[in-house]
């Protein structure tokens, strides 16, 4: 991602929205300057600040800027970059490329290498491990990418989405608790 992805996408997001930079001030209780200086990478804005615009623009691409951003980088970027043409058919057709290859790696893995103990595993085998986690990084990010596509053009909640997510997967038992988000 740019060093001002976030900047760059609240812009974008409260265009899409048609919210006014001075309206968004109000409602994020910070000043119109300090969105400013958020927008055009002169201030970074503080984690509050980045909340409050997920929740009132409920725009996918700023949620995965401010949490790259607010991360480290460690968490799924946009795929904006100059070798593909963004949008929900090419993204589609990257995710299920992605997953394939996950697919293979998983299956060479689990026929040797995951049920060895991980002090036991020779270099070449650590090096399938790395390999395995980067094919499912590849698989976040695309995946991602494509549930954001679909929401935007869709006009599909993003906060809706993951509150039902995340319910789900605490009724099947697969997480404990979730943070309180509100859907549109």
């Amino acid at each position: 991602m740019s060093p001002n992805q976030y900047g760059q996408q609240l812009g974008q997001a409260l265009m899409e929205a048609g919210i006014t930079q001075l309206s968004f001030s109000f409602d994020a209780h910070v000043s119109p300057e300090s969105v400013s200086a958020y927008k055009n990478g002169r201030a970074v804005a503080p984690p509050d600040v980045k909340s409050k615009s997920i929740l009132i623009t409920d725009n996918p691409f700023l949620a995965m800027a401010a949490a790259d951003e607010s991360t480290a980088g460690t968490s799924p970027g946009i795929m904006d970059g100059d070798r593909i043409e963004v949008n929900r058919h090419t993204v589609l057709d990257r995710t299920e490329h992605e997953m394939l290859e996950l697919l293979k790696v998983i299956q060479r893995a689990e026929e040797r290498i995951i049920s060895a103990p991980p002090r036991s595993l020779t270099p070449q085998e650590r090096q399938e491990i790395e390999t395995l986690i980067q094919e499912t990084l590849d698989v976040v990010t695309a995946s991602t990418n494509l549930a954001a596509i679909l929401c935007r053009e869709y006009k599909v909640s993003w906060i809706k989405q993951w509150a039902i997510h995340k319910s789900k997967w605490m009724r099947n038992g697969l997480m404990k608790m979730m943070k309180e988000v509100s859907g549109k």
